[in-house]
């Protein structure tokens, strides 16, 4: 980042008490020049970024230097708040760490029993978890992943006692976190609700999965502001004059 930051004020700072103030970059410093310009259509044009490009190389494919990275962050609110567009490889590590549980879905009425906290069994695989939240949109139980043994079956009875009470469901999928249900769309791409107790879901409704979620949140990340290639030079030069 010293391509960006090289041209920013210095202050005087300490780092401690009776420290004597040092010289630093005052990084919070900002000007409006790039924010006054990036909504113009006579100083931007659209790009989009391909599957594992860095900044520096789209810089370099449309400026032939790596130096204007630091300007599409200015140019694009939505990347300067969620960061660069992640690689498909760099998606599923995100989804993985951030999804880790396994979600079991069933048909059953989840109305009172089956509560976050309790441990649940598998009949026919012995699986064992705690549910961590629940879905009741979709059915659906969240299985802490820091108490699961096994995976249980798709289709098995599970358990869970409460005192002397055993409470039993039927599952009718088990699967994990980042690849469950997220929510169901109707044709025209607009959410919908669905009825979790009927086991039938309109053939004209589609499942988002987790990760298909983080995919799209990912790929609108990749239509982008920049700055037009005859443009470029004197816009930074402005912005760095303005800013020192």
């Amino acid at each position: 980042m010293s391509t960006y930051f090289k041209d920013f004020p210095v202050t005087g700072y300490s780092f401690g008490n009776n420290l004597p103030d040092i010289g630093v970059q005052n990084i919070s410093a900002y000007v409006e020049i790039i924010d006054n310009v990036k909504n113009l259509v006579a100083f931007y044009t659209k790009h989009n970024i391909q599957e594992g490009d860095r900044p520096d190389q789209v810089s370099t494919q449309l400026y032939n230097t790596p130096d204007y990275y630091w300007t599409f962050f200015l140019m694009n609110d939505n990347i300067r708040e969620q960061g660069w567009p992640l690689t498909e490889l760099q998606l599923k590590e995100r989804a993985a760490a951030d999804l880790p549980h396994r979600v079991l879905t069933t048909t059953a009425e989840l109305t009172g029993k089956f509560k976050v906290g309790q441990i649940v069994s598998g009949s026919s695989t012995g699986s064992t978890g705690k549910i961590l939240k629940r879905n009741l949109d979709l059915g659906q139980l969240v299985i802490d992943a820091s108490t699961l043994s096994g995976t249980f079956n798709n289709s098995e009875v599970i358990t869970s006692q409460v005192g002397e009470i055993v409470e039993s469901i039927r599952l009718t999928n088990s699967i994990d976190q980042a690849n469950a249900t997220k929510h169901y769309i109707d044709e025209t791409l607009a959410q919908v609700d669905i009825d979790p107790h009927s086991g039938i879901v309109p053939a004209s409704y589609t499942p988002v999965t987790n990760l298909e979620f983080y995919r799209k949140q990912n790929d609108s990340l990749k239509a982008i502001r920049v700055i037009k290639p005859a443009q470029v030079g004197q816009i930074t030069k402005a912005f760095r004059e303005e800013l020192s």
